[in-house]
């Protein structure tokens, strides 16, 4: 008897400490993303345009070896480990030690960082190409569908200017129009406090752990920034949903707005708003609820 009414507590219990664990892992994933926004604004602050979500090439690059905004924060956000030690003269997966300190890019792409993970998002099931470290977090660039960035030519369709806080430019295509310099704060003029900047992702897009259309820190190409292309929190795809925004919080997903504050945004919000808040000057009358 005394073993029953045992059980019967422990089945009680258990949920509200379940409840409890992912109310803390919340408060630290926004936190997260806390940082994230001030990392940002002091980068703006710095160098008087936000990051770019993603570049296809740096000058050192005979090709297109896409680097990701998330990068170039790193050292505005105090992960001096690997910020130091990323050599900026060098490509994305350069394996030159070209200072002698015994690391070299694409060793450090391989890196983990905590900042950048969420606590409640499940890992990858296996190990990423080039066994690069995954992330939680991808920037906000807009509405249009991610992949068209590399791939409109092969949809035969056009290539779209993404409309959103932080941007994938091209350098090295000069008919693009993605073929520009980044944002700036002054181009917000939805209003910073109604733009998305950052927001969640993960590794289920079919409600399964994999390896597939997550995002990682250190390689741009179509990881790392995403869009409101894509229902908010959708884990039943049944094809490849580059750039989706979810996460494996109940219920919604956490984002950073322009003006640094961060959001818990249900997944219920109403896609007519989900969109305008994910752009940055479109004219839209839209608040989040």
């Amino acid at each position: 008897m005394v073993i029953a009414i045992i059980g019967i507590l422990i089945a009680l219990l258990l949920p509200a400490v379940q409840q409890a664990r992912e109310a803390a892992r919340r408060m630290s994933c926004s936190n997260q993303v806390k940082q994230v926004g001030l990392a940002i604004h002091n980068f703006h602050d710095t160098y008087n345009h936000f990051p770019y979500a993603m570049r296809d090439a740096i000058d050192a690059d005979s090709t297109s070896t896409y680097e990701s905004g998330w990068v170039s924060i790193l050292p505005f956000l105090e992960q001096d480990a690997v910020a130091q030690r990323w050599d900026p003269e060098e490509k994305r997966n350069s394996t030159n030690d070209t200072d002698g300190d015994g690391w070299t890019n694409a060793m450090l792409q391989q890196e983990i960082i905590p900042t950048y993970l969420c606590p409640t998002m499940v890992m990858p099931n296996g190990e990423l190409l080039e066994n690069r470290a995954p992330s939680s977090y991808q920037f906000c660039s807009g509405t249009p569908d991610t992949s068209l960035f590399q791939y409109a030519k092969y949809y035969n369709v056009p290539e779209p200017a993404y409309d959103g806080a932080i941007i994938p430019i091209k350098l090295k295509d000069n008919e693009s129009p993605n073929h520009r310099a980044p944002t700036k704060f002054r181009d917000i003029t939805d209003g910073t406090s109604n733009t998305f900047m950052v927001g969640e992702t993960d590794f289920m897009p079919q409600g399964v752990p994999s390896t597939s259309y997550g995002a990682v820190w250190a390689y741009g190409y179509l990881y790392g920034w995403g869009s409101a292309y894509y229902p908010l929190n959708k884990h039943n795809h049944t094809s490849s949903v580059n750039g989706g925004f979810r996460s494996q919080h109940p219920g919604g997903v956490m984002f950073g707005l322009v003006d640094g504050s961060v959001r818990f945004v249900a997944e219920t919000i109403d896609n007519d708003i989900y969109q305008a808040i994910s752009t940055r000057a479109g004219g839209e009358v839209a608040q989040l609820p």
